[in-house]
């Protein structure tokens, strides 16, 4: 399809250009003066709402009448169905990130709770975000934060006595002595031959139950397993199915907001005014709330029951966790939300309160979002504030929004890494973080560092967008040399990015700030302080995070080659294969021998290896 192309038009053209579109369903996007697209709204009937916007100019809310005003030119896009646009709208605020709509475009991923599936023991874990690439895995959430997460986790695991070594079951059954957890309690201990997949999957399934928050049926299930117990004289496992139940009663009870146990539902708040908003939605499952999330909007987004149902496609499209009901206030209800829950595969019923439980679960998400908000814009004023100082103690002529950090670590000579952490807003953006490997013949961290600020450069001029764009600011791990060195390299580019240092004391904690020539003192100021304390500490566990990692990789390596006929690639292979040398230290040749690119002879070579050295092999891994 050809990319449409868009014009500047004056009001009387757009409004004649609207009269023109057909009363069929589709999506419309909205363009400014730069062509770019500003809004995409959907509608079951393109020729009433876009005319609606042209012919009702100076009648908008404020924010809508501001996006018309920016308008100057729009297209649409038929589609067979109400629900087919709602599906285009929701990729095409996505794709564009609209300055008008409301969408997830925090910096910040919201967790799941990952479920191997595919296995015979399969794990309960924490995932950063779904892959859904991953067939093999059932996910619940996503969860407001990842503590929300961590802890559902490790209450499940611990809860149903799950393991979570680094152990492959079954390969793994029978071949080293159980761990602690075994001994405390904490794992059922599969490694021991003792529980069979059935029993594992009896497991499995009360801790499924346990993540949908189906409390009474995994309490009911072990109260029916507890007195069989009983009966047959277990006493010491009636004892710890007691002690579950117990600790489950005890869990069920937190957070309780409705008596009603099986009030299942998730709720909406907003709150919105003229410098922006948040909605917050409260997870309530069998009366108590188990996650909270909010979702921040700008001053120019559009909160509208037609920018909400966007949202709600993006939060519950795919998801299998979903609740039985929708809980909104009136504001944010409309046809446009039935129709996105339309799309869902088990059909949510929508609820506006207006007495009893309900509206007051909803109150609470109303009061949660204004708290969220207000708490939000006191945290964006105080991270200005410092950098506000920052730009005033440094004398520079831009805010810092942007600033880099390099710091170098090393292993000998054979590791040695470049790490460029980003901070933006006064916040640490993790998903710019860089590391770039150094290959000199010696340790030179002066020269280390030039290296990676040129290879920096250069990966931005030769277009690649995740190095874009330059910082307001560089600052390295160093003193004078370092500063100046790194400016050389800003300057030798033809780029006027400010540089400078943050020097240690004799404690390795930071001293000062320097600009090549003079020390730049910042004791006096507390929050400037701590911000420039806490990006050196940063950029120095990143660094050195990304060291140890690659150290890692290598000594596992090398100590593999030591063997004849293993060669790198052959010891990566295994390594992958058996995740670790003490399990490649347990495998039979018979084992060793399927690995692929790996034949009899290397297999004879390794288990001979392993067996003559005994426990000394590999013991530098």
């Amino acid at each position: 399809m050809k990319e449409y192309t868009p014009r500047v038009l004056s009001p009387e053209e757009l409004l004649e250009k609207a009269k023109t579109l057909p009363m069929l369903p589709g999506v419309y996007l909205m363009y400014d003066r730069a062509g770019k697209i500003v809004y995409v709204g959907k509608s079951k009937a393109l020729h009433n709402r876009v005319l609606s916007y042209f012919q009702n100019r100076g009648k908008h809310p404020p924010k809508t009448e501001k996006m018309v005003r920016t308008a100057v030119d729009f297209q649409t896009i038929v589609t067979a169905s109400e629900s087919e646009a709602l599906l285009l709208e929701n990729e095409k605020i996505k794709l564009h990130q609209p300055k008008f709509n409301i969408a997830l475009k925090d910096d910040k991923s919201y967790p799941y709770v990952r479920l191997t599936q595919g296995e015979p023991y399969p794990r309960i874990s924490f995932a950063r975000r779904r892959d859904k690439r991953d067939k093999k895995s059932r996910y619940f959430g996503p969860y407001g934060s990842g503590g929300a997460v961590r802890d559902i986790v490790n209450t499940a695991n611990r809860l149903f006595a799950l393991p979570t070594c680094n152990r492959v079951f079954p390969r793994d059954i029978g071949k080293a002595r159980p761990c602690l957890f075994y001994h405390l309690g904490r794992c059922c201990g599969v490694c021991t031959g003792g529980v069979s997949e059935e029993a594992y999957r009896e497991r499995i399934d009360r801790a499924i139950l346990f993540l949908k928050h189906d409390y009474r049926s995994v309490i009911s299930d072990l109260e029916g397993e507890m007195e069989r117990a009983a009966q047959d004289m277990e006493y010491e496992r009636a004892a710890r199915l007691r002690d579950q139940i117990k600790h489950l009663s005890a869990l069920s009870q937190t957070g309780q907001v409705v008596k009603d146990l099986s009030f299942d539902a998730d709720v909406f708040g907003a709150y919105a005014d003229e410098i922006g908003g948040c909605i917050n939605r409260l997870s309530v499952r069998g009366g108590r709330v188990v996650d909270s999330a909010s979702y921040h909007f700008g001053a120019d987004e559009i909160l509208t029951p037609e920018s909400f149902s966007a949202l709600l496609v993006e939060l519950y499209r795919g998801r299998e966790d979903l609740p039985r009901e929708l809980l909104l206030p009136k504001d944010l209800a409309g046809e446009e939300t039935e129709s996105a829950l339309a799309l869902l595969p088990d059909r949510i019923r929508l609820l506006i309160p207006e007495r009893g439980d309900g509206r007051r679960v909803v109150a609470m998400a109303m009061e949660n979002a204004r708290q969220a908000a207000l708490h939000r814009r006191a945290e964006v004023a105080k991270d200005e504030r410092v950098l506000v100082k920052l730009a005033e103690v440094l004398q520079l002529e831009v805010l810092p929004q942007r600033i880099e950090s390099i710091d170098i670590s090393n292993s000998g000579s054979s590791v040695i890494s470049a790490s460029i952490i980003t901070v933006e807003n006064a916040r640490f953006r993790k998903r710019d973080y860089k590391t770039f490997t150094i290959d000199l013949p010696h340790p030179d961290d002066l020269a280390s560092m030039t290296e990676a600020v040129r290879r920096r450069i250069d990966r931005f001029r030769n277009g690649d967008a995740t190095f874009a764009p330059l910082p307001d600011l560089f600052l390295v791990d160093g003193g004078k040399g370092q500063v100046n060195a790194v400016r050389q390299v800003f300057a030798e580019a033809g780029l006027a990015v400010p540089v400078f240092g943050m020097v240690k004391d004799d404690f390795h904690k930071t001293r000062c700030l320097t600009d090549g020539a003079a020390d730049i003192s910042i004791a006096r100021d507390m929050q400037l302080f701590q911000f420039i304390y806490g990006i050196q500490e940063e950029v120095h566990r990143f660094a050195f995070s990304r060291m140890d990692s690659r150290r890692r990789k290598s000594v596992k390596g090398s100590s593999l080659t030591r063997i004849e006929g293993i060669g790198e690639k052959k010891a990566g292979a295994l390594l992958r294969h058996f995740g670790s040398v003490s399990a490649l230290k347990s495998a039979s040749e018979e084992e060793i021998a399927a690995v692929k690119g790996l034949g009899a002879r290397d297999a004879k070579a390794i288990r001979d290896y392993f067996d003559q050295n005994g426990a000394h092999a590999g013991k530098e891994v």
